[in-house]
C-alpha cells in the first residue's frame, strides 16, 4: 500500500503532544500515503497540506484522514482555505505548542530561559523566565495564554540570544 517508516527512535515531549504511545494517523491524498505518524503535530500538517492541495483541489482529488485505520474524514482539497482538522476527540497544534519547540530549541543551543527572557525584554517584550515556563505547562488546569505575535517576538529574541552565544564562544 505505502511506504513503511520506521518507529521513531525517542521519546520527547513538546507542548501538550507526547511524541509517542498515540493513535497512528495515515493521511492520503488521491489514494497515496502522504503522511504516517502518531505524532500529532505531523499528523495535523500533513492534512492541512493535503486538504488544500492545489493540484487536488483542480482535478477533483480526494484527502482522506485514518485514525487507527478507521477513516475520519475524506475530502475534496480546497485550494488556499483547506478543511479544518476533523478528529474533534484530539486537540488542535496552537502558539503554546510553538512556543515549546521555540523554548527546547533555544535549550539545545544554550540558552536559558533567563536568557531568553532578557532577550526578550531587551528587545521590548518585559517577560521573566516564569512567564516562559507558564506559556508551555499546565498547572493546576490553567496556563497562560500566549498570541501568535507573542511567538513570533521569542522567536527572534531566540535568534539574537543564539547569536549572542555564537559570537562570545568565537571571541
Amino acid at each position: 500500500m505505502g511506504k513503511k517508516f520506521p518507529a521513531s527512535p525517542f521519546h520527547c515531549r513538546i507542548g501538550s503532544f507526547e511524541r509517542m504511545g498515540m493513535s497512528e494517523y495515515r493521511i492520503y491524498l488521491n489514494e497515496e500515503l502522504l503522511c504516517k505518524t502518531d505524532w500529532l503535530p505531523r499528523a495535523q500538517a500533513a492534512w492541512d497540506r493535503a486538504s488544500r492541495d492545489r493540484d487536488g483541489a483542480q482535478h477533483g482529488g480526494l484527502a482522506v484522514l485514518l485514525k487507527d485505520g478507521v477513516e475520519v474524514a475524506a475530502v475534496r482539497p480546497r485550494t488556499g482555505e483547506g478543511w479544518s482538522w476533523p478528529d474533534r476527540a484530539t486537540p488542535l497544534v496552537g502558539p503554546r505548542d510553538v512556543a515549546a519547540a521555540v523554548q527546547q530549541l533555544a535549550r539545545l543551543a544554550g540558552v536559558s530561559a533567563a536568557d531568553l527572557a532578557e532577550q526578550m525584554t531587551t528587545q521590548g517584550l518585559p517577560t521573566n523566565p516564569a512567564r516562559l515556563k507558564s506559556i508551555t505547562t499546565l498547572q493546576l488546569g490553567r496556563s497562560a495564554s500566549v498570541s501568535c505575535a507573542e511567538v513570533v517576538s521569542m522567536c527572534y529574541a531566540a535568534i539574537a540570544a543564539i547569536k549572542s552565544n555564537d559570537s562570545s564562544v568565537s571571541s
